[in-house]
Formats: structure tokens, C-alpha cells, sequence
């Protein structure tokens, strides 16, 4: 997935007429018990009918309290920037912590009927927590209660609306017209991989095995146990983040999930191409040469997180949000040369790069929804729209005046104290409260890096520069030596697309050969990847394909097609006509 995913994760909730998007995270519990049963307060009294209809309601600020799940355990909502939210509002939130497979959580939920007020899930549940009529329809409310919502969507609106023109979903909107500046390859190489090598240009994947190589065969050893040339992790959801994804990005195209999209808008089944077996026979020549992590088809990300924390793996293919808080551990134990470079990594020198793809809104995996039990929905409704307004921009990206940024000549500032927080202190922006359950490329409800709010200055206080002043100064010689500021300078230009297949709600009927498909495909990695010799791995890859083939991809590749080609055309006509 991406946190793109994560690793990115950017926009589309598309649906329109005939397309449903939705998308959301995950959680569960039961309903709020504890919600008052009042609703929104009455307009001012007054003496004509008209004058009380042009009267806004004045906010209900009863406290209230609402769950909402979340995967991250280290969530709190006794922050300072929580608690301003609860005083703007009347809203705190009690956080369901997903442990373990969260679709299995999600079927659980949807089977008992106890889940979280709040829902946050991907679009083919979504789809089937619509279906059982376990979330409701969000269009009355946002029409009531969301000025700031409708503002901040703008043109961009109907995108949140499904095939029947109803909003089952909440998320981010991109309203930036750059890249971020924090952007960054989604292949990391380990800074004392790189000076001992003399800080070579790494570009494709035969440049990376040379440079793992010859540094593990000096270093067999980091404080007593094994280095790991190249890790992996395929236990659990982000298995897809390894043995599918890398295979996308070193082609340089747009991140689809599973699926590629020609030019002409054929969508194919990635894990049967031509370029996914050349990756498997990378990661395969890794493996047989002792270099690949051979943990890697039993551990999840958590693992791989403590092995980069202990400085113990070169190289991998980790977006900066599943590497978690990995470098600032090493950083905080005075080994920051044991930190990582992110940087592009292609099959060879030839490959056009266009992975670097923005979309209108961040429609995907951590789109909120709201349970058919919650009480007083209205009061989420109002919670999200406040989190829209400018105000609550600037105090959920920025923080609070004073404590967090200061305004210098009308522009606001990061202070540094927080800066230097950020580059060791793993739980500043939990403490803070920066960090909050997802909702697409930003925490809380934002707009997107680079876009800018009514004043005129930025939404978030993220710049080249600013982003520069929270590197250390071991990752501004690494760059320096690239002749690179950020490590968004890698990075091709940005290319902006109507959306991305995996927001989009997959195909009902062909579930069941998609999910046969996916299955297959996890039980045959690991059997392909530690083949013993070249013959093996081609008797393993022609068996998996035979299998995924008998399992009804093209039918689902056809199903794809069908849902991209409406999906671009209905696109056409609400947004670009």
C-alpha cells in the first residue's frame, strides 16, 4: 500500500458515476456509548421564520467523545494540539488499536456488528461495510455542516461521490501545484555503504548488488550479529510492499498497486510480468550469495524496522514511512552513519521515470468513514469541517503559535527548538500531536505541501529549506557529495495523473479470482526466490504463472480495463470538462 503508503499516497477518491472510490483505515469497537443524545444547537431565536434561516447554528461543543481505529499503537489524544481541537469542537477521540491482520479485524467487525464510530478502511471494504449498511451516506450532513469541506474540495467535489452520487468517505485534497520537498526514493542504501564505495552514482540494481556486496564481505558483522546486504519483509500486509512494488518503481511507473497501465489504458496483473520475474531473479542471485535477509519471507515490517535500528541492513526497498522511526534510533545511539540514503533504483540506465505521480485528492487507504450505530454523526461531520478550516490547518501542520512556529514578517516560521526535536526524538510529533490516524499524504485533513492557505503562506512548513534544517549534518555531506540539497533532488519531475487503479473500488465480480490470484502469487515467492539454481527458479516461476493463468487473470485484467477506461472518461467529464 502505500502510507506512498508510502509509500506515497496521493488522490483519487473517484468515483462518479459509475465508479465508487472509497477508502478509509481501520479500527473497531462498538458504537460511542457515551455520546450524547443531543443534536447540534438551534439557530438564534428570532422573529421571523426567514431571519432564523439564514441564522448559522452556533457550534455544540458538548463534550463528546467518538472511537476510531488506528494501526499505530503510539497514538495519544492528550496532546496540545488535540486539546485545542477538543475546545474547538467538544470532540476527543478514544483510539481502537488494530493488532495483527486488519483485514481479518475488518471482517470480524462487519461480521459482529461492533466496530469503531469512525471507520477507516481501503475501498473494497468500504464498498462492503456500504453494502451491509454498516456506514452511512455523508452528503445531507456535509451539506449542513461542511462550508469548509465543500470550500476546500471545491471543483474537486464530485470526486468524493460514488456510482449513485453518494459520499460515503472523508479524506485529504491536494490543492499543491509541486512536489513535496520531503519526497524521496523509496530504495534506501546505507551512508557507510556509500563513502566506502566513494560515494558512487547508484542507479540501477546490477550498481546496488556490487556495492552490498563488497561492503558485507568487509563487514560480515555489525556489534556481534549478521549484516544483511538487502532486507525484505513478507509476513503480513506490506508483503506486497516488497515483492511488488520495488518491481514498479524500478520500471519508473506510476505506483497502480498490483496492476500496470499501458498508454492505452490496458491494466495487467504486475506479479506475472516479464519485469517482476527479472526482479525475483535479482533478489534470487541476492539470496544464493548469502545477501538477502533470510528472515525475510517471516518478518513483518516491525522487524525490519529494529534490523535498520540496529544498522544491520545496507540496503532495501523502504519508503520513509514503513522505515518508521528506524534512522532516528540510530541517530539517537550516535550511529548516524548508519542513517540511509533514499534514492531512485531502476532496472537499468534506460528506464523513462514518471513514478514521480500527484492526484486531486489522497482517496486510498485511509479514507474515514462513519458507523450506522454512531451516535450524533453530525458532530464528526463538524469535527472534520473545523479540521478543514484554515485555522485548523495551521494548528494541526504547524502547531501553535509560540510553542511551535513563530510569524516573522507575516510568514510563519518552524521554531528551532521543534527542528532539532524532530531530527533525534522519535515521540515530538506524537506529543505533539502532530501525528493523528491517516487520511491520505498528510495527518488530520490536510491540503497538500506546497499549497497555500487564504493568508497567502503556506499550508504546511515544508520547503527545501526547512526540510534541510532537519537533516543532520551526516546527511548533508552525503548529499552534498550527490551535489543534492534534499533528497527530493533525485527525484524526477512531477507528473500529475487523474488518479491511481488501487483508489478506485475493485471489480465485485471478479473477487474471488482476484483474491485466488493473490493467494497464489504469496504462496509462490518464496519457493521462486530460493531456488537453488536456474533452472529451479524457471520450473517455479512457469508454475506460479501456469496457476495465476488457471486462476482467471485475464478475466480480471479485463474487469480492470473496463473499471480504469470509466473511471478516465467519467474523470473527463467532472473534472477536466
Amino acid at each position: 500500500m502505500t502510507k506512498r503508503g508510502t509509500k506515497k499516497t496521493l488522490t483519487v477518491s473517484m468515483v462518479m458515476i459509475l465508479i465508487a472510490v472509497i477508502f478509509a483505515g481501520c479500527s473497531g469497537n462498538n458504537g460511542n456509548n457515551n455520546a450524547p443524545t443531543n443534536s447540534v444547537a438551534s439557530p438564534a431565536a428570532s422573529n421571523s421564520e426567514a431571519a432564523e434561516e439564514e441564522t448559522p447554528a452556533a457550534p455544540d461543543l458538548t463534550p463528546v467523545e467518538f472511537t476510531i481505529n488506528t494501526s499505530d499503537d503510539q497514538l495519544k489524544w492528550d496532546t496540545p494540539i488535540n486539546k485545542i481541537i477538543t475546545d474547538k469542537t467538544g470532540v476527543t477521540f478514544k483510539y481502537d488499536l488494530t493488532v495483527g491482520d486488519q483485514f481479518q479485524r475488518w471482517d470480524l467487525w462487519l461480521a459482529s456488528k461492533d466496530y469503531p464510530d469512525i471507520i477507516v478502511l481501503d475501498p473494497k471494504y468500504t464498498l462492503r461495510y456500504k453494502e451491509a449498511g454498516a456506514i452511512i451516506p455523508l452528503n445531507d450532513l456535509i451539506e449542513k455542516y461542511g462550508p469548509n469541506i465543500k470550500e476546500k474540495f471545491g471543483d474537486k467535489f464530485n470526486l468524493l461521490k460514488d456510482e449513485n452520487g453518494d459520499i460515503y468517505s472523508l479524506y485529504s485534497v491536494l490543492l499543491a501545484k509541486e512536489a513535496p520537498a520531503d519526497a524521496t526514493g523509496n530504495f534506501i542504501v546505507q551512508y557507510d555503504v556509500l563513502k566506502e564505495a566513494g560515494y558512487p552514482e547508484i542507479k540501477t540494481f546490477d550498481q546496488l548488488y556490487e556495492v552490498i556486496k563488497a561492503y558485507k564481505a568487509k563487514h560480515p558483522q555489525v556489534d556481534g550479529k549478521d549484516t544483511i546486504g538487502f532486507g525484505a519483509y513478507m509476513n503480513g500486509w506490506v508483503m506486497k510492499h516488497a515483492f511488488n512494488n520495488p518491481i514498479i518503481w524500478g520500471s519508473g511507473l506510476a505506483d497502480h498497486g498490483n496492476y500496470t497501465i499501458s498508454d492505452s489504458g490496458e491494466v495487467n496483473y504486475n506479479p506475472v510480468s516479464d519485469a517482476t520475474k527479472t526482479y525475483y531473479q535479482f533478489l534470487n542471485k541476492l539470496n544464493n550469495e548469502g545477501l538477502l535477509d533470510k528472515e525475510s519471507f517471516s518478518m513483518d515490517e516491525k522487524a525490519f524496522q529494529a534490523k535498520a535500528a540496529q544498522g544491520r541492513i545496507l540496503a532495501a526497498y523502504s519508503p520513509n514511512w514503513l522505515l518508521g522511526d528506524a534512522e532516528k534510533s540510530l541517530r539517537a545511539a550516535g550511529q548516524p552513519e548508519k542513517a540511509y540514503a533514499h534514492i531512485p533504483i531502476y532496472f537499468n540506465e534506460n528506464v523513462v521515470d514518471h513514478s514521480n505521480s500527484s492526484t486531486p485528492t489522497s482517496a486510498g487507504n485511509y479514507q474515514w468513514t462513519i458507523s450506522s450505530k454512531t451516535k450524533n454523526p453530525e458532530r464528526i461531520i463538524q469535527m472534520i469541517d473545523y479540521l478543514f478550516s484554515d485555522e485548523a490547518q495551521v494548528l494541526t501542520q504547524w502547531g501553535i503559535e509560540g510553542e511551535d512556529y513563530s510569524v516573522v514578517d507575516g510568514k510563519r516560521t518552524v521554531n528551532p527548538e521543534l527542528v532539532t526535536k524532530r531530527q533525534t526524538d522519535a515521540n515530538i510529533d506524537y506529543d505533539r500531536g502532530f501525528k493523528s490516524v491517516g487520511t491520505g499524504t498528510t495527518f488530520w485533513f490536510g491540503v497538500g505541501h506546497g499549497a497555500k492557505l487564504a493568508d497567502g503562506d503556506y499550508s504546511t512548513p515544508l520547503t527545501k529549506d526547512v526540510v534541510e534544517l532537519g537533516y543532520d549534518d551526516m546527511t548533508k555531506e552525503v548529499l552534498a557529495k550527490y551535489g543534492k540539497q534534499v533528497w527530493a533532488d533525485f527525484l524526477a519531475p512531477v507528473e500529475y495523473v487523474p488518479g491511481f487503479l488501487w483508489q478506485l473500488t475493485p471489480p465485485e465480480a471478479t473477487k474471488v479470482e482476484e483474491q485466488k490470484m493473490d493467494d497464489t502469487w504469496r504462496k509462490n515467492i518464496p519457493k521462486i526466490i530460493l531456488s537453488k539454481d536456474a533452472d529451479a527458479f524457471e520450473k517455479s516461476w512457469g508454475q506460479m504463472v501456469t496457476e495465476i493463468d488457471k486462476a482467471g487473470v485475464k478475466k480480471v485484467n479485463e474487469a480492470y480495463t473496463k473499471l480504469w477506461k470509466e473511471f478516465i472518461e467519467k474523470y473527463n467529464q467532472n473534472i477536466a470538462g
